[in-house]
């Protein structure tokens, strides 16, 4: 072999071994980026958080709504904090949000455990109702136009040490009512229709102490008629509407029983078996000793009377479930399930079209991403036509999602 070919070869070995290990180099920066690198481009969702959400949400988030506050034609997120200023999220239409809770909300610092968000005053614009726990205040926040808000909270006729709110056209007529949980007897306030409530639990609900944690109206009875169900640390509640919003509790004719502790967080209704009947997932966890974490899934016969389907239906889901959303993140036309887990991470569940749910999270989140979701909000927050996820973190940041 003559000198020149020797030092061909030379130096045509060190450029393939600096091409090598440039490719690793670059590979590993790939994967120390963006909360995952290449394993996020491999998903459907990619972490957008750094770049979409405001500093500062590093807070006791307990509770996420979406809704277009200030009437651009974009949602916005509300967010309800524990012992800080509840915040406003504005959207610029292209899903990065800006922190504008200062010049749009009161300053008041309470154990805010949820929120609604509802035209009480029917002036076409949407209110905003904070319900807290320990210092027993409520916030009532009436939307003024283009998300300004004045403080009319002593409209609130009750104080409690409350967790949940849910709002519905309980009586029937037109108007937008309230209904609170929490610990004790659970609250029904009749709007008049001018964002003036009045008590009416006594005539309106069944008289029971529960500890609340979560309320959803539906017809689940098909009769045309809202009915009630109650999520709670020992036993959940079907309440049935016997007409204009007066409830009877036929939960046992109706809910399985189990015969252990099923300490639910949070309930869902929908026809998820394409039967035009509704049916309930109930979102558990296990704090309590003797409790079951499995999450549950109850199939509507099609008169409101349910059976446990868990099993056949749903893979094994114990990790201390704290909010759940159904939406069709995969466009096929029957809804799925995104499951938020206090002890760490998301999980998505994709329906295969008769109410049978697969565990496809690996193809759906970035690996090793482990908040602790205390609720789950999805919407498409910039407008590209796919739902995003907005996570709301006990204990650390805000995470938002977003459809690749």
């Amino acid at each position: 072999m003559n000198i020149m070919n020797h030092r061909y070869i030379i130096v045509t070995t060190l450029a393939l071994v600096a091409f090598w290990l440039s490719s690793c180099h670059l590979n590993l920066n790939n994967h120390n980026n963006g909360n995952g690198g290449n394993e996020q481009d491999t998903v459907i969702y990619k972490i957008a958080t750094s770049s979409k959400l405001p500093p500062g949400l590093s807070v006791n988030t307990l509770k996420a709504k979406a809704n277009d506050i200030d009437g651009d034609g974009d949602d916005d997120i509300i967010l309800a904090v524990q012992y800080q200023r509840n915040k406003i999220l504005i959207n610029d239409g292209s899903g990065h949000f800006s922190d504008e809770s200062a010049s749009r909300l009161p300053a008041q610092q309470y154990d805010t455990r949820d929120l609604a968000i509802a035209d009480f005053n029917s002036d076409g614009n949407p209110d905003l109702l904070f319900v807290n726990n320990q210092n027993q205040n409520n916030e009532l926040y009436i939307n003024g136009g283009k998300g300004k808000f004045s403080d009319l909270s002593n409209r609130i006729p009750v104080t409690g040490t409350f967790t949940t709110v849910a709002t519905a056209d309980i009586n029937g007529n037109g108007i937008i009512d309230i209904m609170i949980g929490g610990v004790g007897q659970n609250l029904a306030l009749i709007n008049n229709g001018n964002a003036f409530f009045t008590n009416q639990t006594t005539d309106r609900l069944p008289g029971r102490l529960d500890k609340t944690q979560d309320i959803t109206f539906a017809d689940i009875t098909g009769d045309g008629q809202l009915d009630i169900v109650v999520a709670n640390e020992d036993a959940n509640r079907a309440l049935i509407n016997a007409g204009s919003g007066f409830f009877t509790d036929q939960t046992s004719s109706r809910i399985p029983f189990i015969n252990e502790i099923e300490e639910t967080r949070d309930i869902n209704i929908a026809d998820l078996n394409f039967d035009g009947t509704f049916d309930l997932f109930f979102g558990n966890s296990g704090f309590q000793s003797g409790s079951n974490a499995q999450d549950r899934l109850l199939i509507n016969n099609g008169s409101g009377v349910f059976s446990d389907q868990t099993s056949e239906r749903l893979p094994s889901l114990s990790t201390d479930t704290f909010d759940a959303a159904m939406a069709d993140l995969d466009k096929d036309g029957d809804l799925d399930l995104i499951v938020g887990n206090y002890n760490g991470g998301v999980r998505i569940l994709i329906n295969n079209g008769s109410g049978y749910f697969a565990d496809q999270t690996a193809s759906w989140i970035p690996g090793n991403f482990y908040p602790h979701v205390a609720d789950i909000e999805v919407a498409d927050y910039n407008r590209d036509g796919s739902l995003d996820i907005y996570l709301a973190v006990h204990d650390g940041q805000d995470q938002l999602l977003l459809h690749k």
